[in-house]
């Protein structure tokens, strides 16, 4: 009797250990860290800019979805993530450009008025119609323009798609584009649209553009065509006092800039933008010692050479998910 009592306790024994180290279902969350090879990943063999781009890429620790706050609601975290892989698009199909004007964009502007300042994880919906023909955000573009103004945004703290880190050297030039069919340089800010050239792989010439924007020839700039919703574009294209900044006709822009070239002429009548013998890249017309250049005179506090701001977490791409 006493060896079975001794039998039965030690198999109840052996029961409660083993609970014990097993945990229970559900009472645990799987961790949601970032990929282990957190970092930017280029998705295909080449840059459009291959041949002047810097490397490695100084941006290289930030992802291809940026950051998000860490107080940041679920819908807003794939929302910022999407809209963050949609500016980082430097894999678009350039086998086919489609030539835009200011007048252009200003149109998709109105056809997508309902998607201003609209959470949209899923950016299949920023679509539209263009001469009768279907275009969608990453379709590559091609415009001519007036170079108003360029330089750095975002410097004192850093942009979400950058991962918030402050400095020149890690966000993007933000160029503002006006029309050549309307006048010159000098027209409203409220009438432009925009370009931007990535810090990811930007290459050392395009990073003088603040410095020396091309002022007596118009430029060609080519890219994946970005729609940024989550700015208001201006009321009608001369400034109001309800306007706010980034002041622009149409938040459909060229981003990231994959070409960014010069025409060889003063003239803008001579600057066809199907006539590649007029335009000269960037990087070798600045280098020219009798091209008329001025530097921006915008002016932000730019804090070098540049720190994370905190309360940020790397975000997940769709496909990391």
């Amino acid at each position: 009797m006493q060896r079975l009592r001794i039998t039965l306790f030690l198999v109840v024994l052996a029961v409660a250990l083993s609970g014990a180290q097993q945990p229970k279902r559900g009472t645990h969350k799987k961790p949601n860290h970032a990929p282990a090879a957190y970092g930017f990943n280029l998705r295909c063999a080449n840059l459009p800019f291959d041949n002047i781009a810097t490397k490695p890429d100084p941006l290289a620790k930030c992802g291809n979805c940026g950051v998000v706050s860490t107080s940041a609601p679920p819908n807003e975290v794939a929302a910022k993530a999407a809209q963050s892989n949609a500016k980082n698009n430097f894999c678009a199909d350039t086998s086919k450009i489609t030539v835009v004007t200011i007048a252009d964009l200003r149109d998709l502007q109105r056809q997508a008025a309902n998607l201003v300042i609209t959470d949209l994880p899923d950016r299949s919906r920023v679509r539209g119609v263009l001469n009768n023909n279907p275009i969608v955000e990453g379709s590559v573009v091609r415009l001519v323009a007036w170079v108003k103004d360029a330089h750095f945004s975002d410097c004192g703290s850093g942009e979400e798609v950058n991962c918030k880190i402050s400095g020149s050297a890690h966000n993007d030039i933000h160029i503002v584009l006006v029309d050549p069919r309307s006048g010159g340089r000098n027209q409203d800010e409220c009438s432009s649209v925009t370009a931007e050239m990535s810090p990811h792989f930007r290459p050392a010439a395009w990073s003088q553009l603040s410095r020396k924007m091309p002022i007596s020839n118009v430029i060609r700039v080519t890219g994946p065509l970005f729609f940024d919703n989550a700015h208001v574009p201006c009321t009608g294209l001369t400034r109001r006092s309800t306007d706010r900044a980034p002041f622009r006709s149409s938040l459909w822009e060229i981003h990231p800039v994959y070409q960014f070239e010069v025409c060889a002429n003063t003239d803008p009548a001579k600057c066809a933008v199907n006539d590649d013998s007029v335009w000269k890249a960037y990087d070798r017309w600045v280098s020219d010692p009798n091209s008329m250049t001025a530097a921006t005179t915008f002016t932000e506090s730019c804090k070098e050479p540049g720190s994370q701001t905190p309360r940020n977490v790397p975000a997940r791409c769709l496909s990391e998910r």
